[in-house]
């Protein structure tokens, strides 16, 4: 595939490997999931230019996905400018989309587990459980309805548990005795070292366990893949952006896409920014 200019993107493709298949074209990359085609961020075009055309790429995506109930668009051109025909895209019910692409710029600064936490890599079946009840419980936090959100996040982590065995990334727990307080995803490929939906219970907020999930993704990263470039997809400017900068990640681009949902739903939280999975992160 010829390279994406953006690392943000190059994440992308890196952590679905093995669950999606990328289409390469002179003009555009399609990314397929097809064991997920209700996976908004996992079924899109990325276009090569920054040129937005509402109806050209509106069209483009409905030909690369006849199927499709949502439409989302992204442009493979970091430090884009905000253009005018995004306004055409808000009126054609499109929401607008800028994410910030963190990169680690300088020596990790560690941070060492909170008092009475282990973190561990989550293995069994009722530690997945949690994970997924509290992937949930944010999602409920953000307004998500909770029936329609447990099918969401149950399929996204059937197949990131896939990927887990295969050895293409490690999803790590933050536990207070038997209880998961936290959770964070790291995945390694192509070059990059992608963090997935960084989460804390509400009760155990505030207390450095995000950090400290940070930190032992970075080693997993460091022991899988020294050479890997360890990229977060992240408001720089919120409470978890501001903790990823104390741990040395730097903004280094900010990417702009816009998706149209299905009719009537609602953006599942973890589906909030351009490089998803991303983040409904909750220090």
């Amino acid at each position: 595939m010829n390279a994406l200019r953006s690392i943000g993107l190059r994440s992308e493709i890196a952590v679905l490997r093995g669950l999606s298949v990328v289409e390469d074209y002179a003009d555009r990359v399609v990314l397929r999931t097809p064991s997920e085609p209700d996976f908004w961020f996992g079924n899109m075009v990325i276009f090569r230019e920054g040129r937005v055309d509402p109806i050209a790429n509106i069209a483009r995506f409905r030909a690369d996905f006849p199927e499709a109930r949502h439409v989302t668009l992204v442009w493979d051109a970091p430090g884009m400018a905000a253009a005018p025909e995004l306004d055409r895209l808000r009126a054609e019910g499109f929401e607008i989309d800028h994410s910030d692409v963190l990169t680690l710029g300088q020596a990790l600064g560690s941070a060492s587990c909170p008092a009475g936490i282990v973190i561990r890599p989550v293995a069994r079946e009722a530690e997945w459980e949690q994970v997924v009840a509290l992937q949930v419980e944010t999602g409920v936090e953000a307004g998500h309805v909770r029936e329609d959100y447990l099918r969401y996040v149950r399929r996204r982590f059937a197949n990131r548990r896939l990927q887990v065995a295969e050895g293409w990334g490690c999803w790590f727990g933050a536990f207070d005795g038997d209880l998961l307080v936290g959770d964070l995803g790291i995945f390694a490929a192509d070059g990059v070292a992608r963090f997935q939906d960084v989460e804390t219970r509400a009760s155990h907020r505030r207390r450095g366990i995000c950090a400290a999930l940070v930190t032992a993704g970075l080693d997993w990263a460091a022991a899988h893949d020294p050479a890997a470039l360890p990229v977060i997809i992240a408001d720089a400017e919120s409470e978890a952006g501001r903790i990823y900068r104390r741990c040395g990640f730097v903004q280094c681009e900010t990417l702009i896409g816009a998706y149209r949902p299905p009719d009537g739903a609602k953006r599942p939280a973890d589906q909030k920014s351009i490089a998803s999975p991303p983040f409904s992160q909750s220090p």
